[in-house]
C-alpha cells in the first residue's frame, strides 16, 4: 500500500513537472489547495536556508487555513540541478525541480486544521504554481491529498 502511493505520487509529481517548471519563489505566499474541492490545507511562506548537499533547504512557516496564528514549520528540499546549481539563484530564477519533506521535519494541517507529521511531494509550474500531494500521518494511517500551490 504505502509503496504504490508513492508510486503514483512520483508519478503525479513526474507529470507536473514535464515540460516548464520553476524553482521555488521564496517571495511568494502559496495557499496550499485540495485539488478538486477548492479547500485549502493553509498558507505557506518560505525562508532560504541554502545549500544542503544535492538541495537547496527552505524553511516554510505552515499557516492554519482556519487560525493564522496557529503555525506549523516545515523543513522543504529542493533538489538542485546541472542547469541550477546555486541555491542563490534556484530562489529567484524558473527551473525545472522537485520540492519535497520528510514528516521527520515537517508538521502541516489536513482540511479539518488539525495538526500531523506530513510529507510534501511536489513539482513546480509557472501556469499552476506547485502541484503534487500532501501525505498527513498517524498512528500508521495515512491521508492523502492531491494538492496545487496558488501564488
Amino acid at each position: 500500500m504505502k509503496t504504490s502511493l508513492l508510486v503514483a505520487a512520483a508519478a503525479l509529481v513526474a507529470g507536473s513537472i514535464a515540460g516548464s517548471a520553476s524553482a521555488l519563489d521564496v517571495a511568494q505566499v502559496v495557499n496550499l489547495q485540495v485539488d478538486g474541492i477548492g479547500r485549502s490545507l493553509g498558507v505557506l511562506t518560505f525562508t532560504p536556508l541554502g545549500v544542503d548537499g544535492p538541495f537547496c533547504d527552505y524553511l516554510a512557516d505552515w499557516y492554519s487555513p482556519y487560525n493564522p496564528n496557529d503555525v506549523n514549520i516545515c523543513v522543504l528540499q529542493e533538489l538542485r540541478t546541472p542547469f541550477g546549481p546555486s541555491c542563490i539563484f534556484n530562489e529567484r530564477v524558473n527551473l525545472s525541480t522537485v520540492v519535497s519533506s520528510s514528516p521527520a521535519l515537517c508538521a502541516g494541517f489536513n482540511l479539518k486544521g488539525e495538526t500531523f507529521p506530513a510529507s510534501l511531494l511536489l513539482g513546480e509550474s509557472p501556469i499552476s504554481g506547485l502541484t503534487g500531494v500532501a501525505i498527513f500521518s498517524c498512528a500508521g494511517l495515512m491521508q492523502t491529498y492531491p494538492v496545487s500551490g496558488l501564488c
